[in-house]
């Protein structure tokens, strides 16, 4: 059985270096945009490029962003990114299990590949997709497809804390498990199309024992 899993909100807690991030950006670059705290929590999962066209960026002046955007949370990560409880002992659990693990997400995969490095999690990931290798972002299925050609897995779940991931599973044809450990509530999720919905990381592993052998 393979286990997709998202990165943001899900495997790391990555929101207090996206907020940051943004903030800082804004800041620098765009000091006249003014933004709320739900703006800032809006951002959290698109991929970048859709969220500076939404906002009023030009392409030159997304693209540009983009950049500027990498380099900062390069800088920050050191001080703000985060992991969720007990998510190393469950990602050791799974893999001694033999579970094959993947990473699908709305994020470049160098920036996927630095995150999971810098908490020592790199190793328990058998592929990674992120949205630089896909024509399309999630909720589309492209990545979901991919992992599971490349791995040569045809079952498979996917893990991920937004109504865009659940979206993502259904349009896969596959399970969606959604968590309500970051920023949307379990009734959104379930919404979406969740198969399940759990609340912590050893709620989601007892889920993954119980129903994906």
């Amino acid at each position: 059985m393979l286990l997709i899993f998202d990165l943001d909100g899900t495997i790391l807690d990555t929101y207090p270096l996206i907020r940051e991030t943004f903030i800082q950006l804004f800041k620098q670059f765009l000091p006249e945009y003014k933004y709320s705290e739900a703006d800032l929590q809006s951002f959290f999962g698109p991929g970048l490029i859709d969220t500076f066209t939404k906002i009023g960026c030009s392409e030159e002046q997304s693209k540009h962003l983009f950049r500027e955007y990498r380099k900062l949370s390069v800088e920050l990560q050191p001080k703000y990114l985060r992991m969720f409880p007990d998510t190393i002992e469950v990602l050791e659990s799974l893999r001694k299990s033999g579970y094959k693990m993947a990473i699908f997400s709305n994020k470049i995969n160098e920036a996927i590949t630095s995150n999971l490095r810098q908490m020592g999690m790199l190793s328990f990931f058998d592929f990674i997709v992120g949205i630089d290798q896909v024509e399309k972002p999630k909720p589309n299925r492209r990545g979901i497809d991919l992992i599971k050609k490349t791995m040569g897995v045809d079952e498979c779940v996917y893990i991920g804390d937004t109504q865009t991931d659940m979206q993502t599973a259904v349009n896969a044809g596959i399970d969606g498990i959604g968590v309500g450990w970051a920023l949307t509530s379990p009734e959104d999720l379930l919404i979406a199309g969740a198969k399940y919905v759990v609340l912590n990381m050893k709620e989601m592993l007892k889920i993954v024992r119980e129903n994906y052998v």
